[in-house]
């Protein structure tokens, strides 16, 4: 016994050292630098509240607060879709578009002006009682209805031009704002008009529409991700 003591002493210290180095060493798991007034990192947070506690979580870089998709907290933005669609709709390629059909129009109304004149050159000195007199009145009523029919039907498929327009207009605006939230971390973006935007009014009806798209009576001006959705078309933010 009186020769193993000595030796069993330093290993006993040895053994103390390489223990207390490994509790004082620092892991590299955690070894990062953190803000003083930082907590955690931590896998969830508890809050006491009257209704029980609340256990807040990281859900895809939202916080969350139960298993539930809509349990989470959601960035939000606000876009005015009135004054998008207008400089879209003001755009070469639209503009281009309603010019040529303007045109074709123009073409097909000169056409009838050119058939009535041939008929005022014809029938237009004939008097009641001439023969020929019905045969013109008779030509005069049957341009007329033709030209009512091709008029509805140029209306229509007015409407229906510029109708399609708006729907394109609406689909590049859009895969505008999907591009602008995703660069900005967005989830939700709102169609909303400015509430301290002037009103563009004529009548009550106009008027009842422009209080309905402000979505928000007030709003911070943080959340506005207009001017980056007109960068986003190559519109003019001005």
């Amino acid at each position: 016994m009186k020769r193993t003591l000595p030796t069993l002493v330093p290993a006993l210290l040895l053994a103390a050292g390489f223990a207390a180095a490994q509790f004082t060493r620092p892991s590299p798991a955690v070894a990062r630098s953190m803000p003083a007034t930082d907590l955690g990192p931590a896998q969830s947070v508890l809050i006491e509240g009257s209704k029980g506690t609340l256990k807040l979580v990281n859900e895809a870089g939202r916080p969350a607060w139960g298993s539930d998709p809509t349990a989470r907290a959601l960035s939000m933005g606000a876009v005015h879709v009135d004054k998008v669609l207008k400089r879209l709709l003001t755009a070469e390629s639209f503009r281009e578009e309603l010019k040529r059909f303007e045109e074709e129009a123009r073409s097909q109304g000169e056409s009838f002006n050119k058939e009535m004149e041939e008929l005022k050159g014809r029938f237009g000195d004939k008097k009641p009682d001439d023969p020929d007199f019905q045969q013109g009145q008779a030509a005069v009523q049957a341009l007329f209805e033709r030209y009512q029919q091709w008029n509805v039907g140029m209306q229509a498929a007015q409407n229906k031009l510029m109708a399609e327009q708006v729907e394109r207009a609406y689909r590049e605006l859009t895969a505008a704002v999907d591009t602008v939230a995703e660069r900005r971390q967005v989830d939700l973006v709102y169609r909303s008009i400015p509430a301290d935007a002037p009103f563009e009014v004529q009548d009550l009806g106009n008027a009842m529409i422009q209080v309905q798209g402000r979505t928000f009576l007030k709003a911070p001006e943080s959340i506005d991700l207009t001017d980056d959705v007109l960068k986003e078309l190559n519109l003019p933010r001005d």
